[in-house]
């Protein structure tokens, strides 16, 4: 059976002397750990199917409370499917479901796309999905579950590569990916700031240099010549909505002026799938939408997900004519200060690293791009093409000075969310 059907399901050979215990013994895992006889794997490819799924799923992320699956979260996932696997061309959805005793305890969610005339395995929601985990229940063995998946993945035909990008050292994956996968050269740094290093705000106050508190001062009182600055959570319905039109709007104009691309904003639909998820009745993944102004004029704005005890800082924006006074400074201040007060454990900054994101956080969380070769060519473009020429093509666009990026990149002109 090489491709599955929503509702159907393959049952992975079982051994019933098998105890998860062996989650502990690489060896055993490469040579045995097949799953009990009470378990097995589904695949699910449609919509419909991944609405199915929906109580399974929930239970399943409140068992395993895991922060570093938030873009793996029902919330993020379905609100992205009712945007894009609708009309004429859906996605081809690949969501890998293990059950054990008919209780869903795994959830592995990718899709496939076709990328230089290759059908990839990738996560399910890229590139919006800013992290790569898979959910397993508490007292599941991961390593387990993953090893059975990956050898259904390789029994599905037409699949050239599975390749994962983003995946945290954190991560529940991570001690299998390092093992079972390939390491596609490609390491990131997510910053992030322990917010319970600081038992009051006053503590939080204090981690401030005197240069840093002049500066914040500063920007506040050219903001303040405009009229009194406020920061205002805007509750979700059309004020959030307008705030994230503006901005994405005003994202992409300072994206333009510097030639950058950027791959999130740049994607057809992304201001439609925010606003779906805005409107979604949170149950385990909840929006932030704030604002700064001065007098009653937006000057900047935050785009974030709070899941678990992490706030998630996904996209931050502020009106680009203003570039010069940074509002944005004085809007992650605020932010954070909200997140203290809201008893929030960590603020992330997430990927890519930036030496802007300095001020703002107390470490960083590496980061890996991985990949699983599945047909020849397959192999060819990952030994070659992630592995080697990607990383190079990075590392030098990234030294591109601004005037040079303008001209290879033309296309940034468009300053409005497409």
């Amino acid at each position: 059976m090489d491709r599955l059907a929503a509702s159907s399901s393959l049952l992975v050979k079982a051994d019933a002397s098998t105890d998860t215990a062996e989650c502990n013994d690489a060896a055993a895992l490469d040579s045995a750990a097949h799953l009990p006889a009470t378990a097995h794997i589904s695949l699910t490819t449609t919509l419909q199917g991944l609405l199915a799924l929906e109580a399974g799923w929930r239970a399943l992320e409140k068992n395993a409370c895991t922060p570093t699956s938030v873009f793996q979260s029902f919330d993020w996932i379905s609100a992205w499917c009712r945007t894009y696997c609708t009309g004429d061309a859906p996605q081809d959805l690949h969501i890998i479901t293990g059950y054990d005793r008919d209780r869903l305890v795994f959830v592995w969610p990718l899709m496939v796309q076709r990328r230089m005339g290759l059908r990839v395995l990738c996560w399910l929601t890229e590139p919006f999905g800013q992290y790569g985990d898979v959910v397993c229940a508490q007292h599941e063995c991961p390593r387990l579950w993953v090893a059975n998946a990956l050898r259904f993945l390789k029994r599905l035909k037409g699949i050239d590569m599975l390749r994962l990008r983003h995946v945290r050292d954190d991560s529940t994956l991570k001690s299998v990916a390092s093992k079972e996968l390939v390491d596609a050269k490609l390491n990131e740094r997510a910053p992030y700031l322990d917010l319970t290093a600081f038992a009051s705000e006053a503590d939080y106050e204090n981690r401030y240099t005197g240069a840093q508190r002049k500066r914040r001062k500063k920007i506040r009182k050219h903001l303040e010549e405009m009229g009194p600055v406020t920061f205002v959570r805007l509750p979700l319905g059309s004020e959030s909505e307008a705030a994230i039109t503006n901005a994405l709007a005003e994202k992409n104009k300072w994206l333009a002026e510097r030639g950058r691309i950027n791959r999130v904003l740049g994607c057809p639909g992304h201001l439609t799938f925010l606003k779906t998820l805005s409107r979604s009745v949170p149950q385990g993944l909840d929006m932030v939408v704030t604002e700064l102004r001065a007098g009653d004029r937006p000057v900047s704005w935050e785009i974030s997900f709070r899941y678990g005890s992490t706030h998630f800082a996904y996209i931050t924006s502020h009106v680009c004519a203003l570039t010069d006074l940074s509002p944005g400074r004085l809007h992650f201040d605020h932010s954070q200060r909200d997140c203290l007060a809201a008893g929030i454990k960590t603020f992330d900054l997430m990927v890519p690293y930036d030496s802007h994101k300095e001020s703002w956080s107390s470490g960083c969380m590496p980061t890996q791009d991985y990949f699983l070769p599945l047909t020849f060519a397959g192999r060819i473009a990952g030994n070659i093409y992630l592995r080697q020429v990607r990383p190079a093509l990075r590392s030098v666009y990234y030294r591109l000075p601004q005037s040079v990026l303008r001209l290879i990149n033309p296309s940034r002109g468009r300053a409005t969310e497409q």
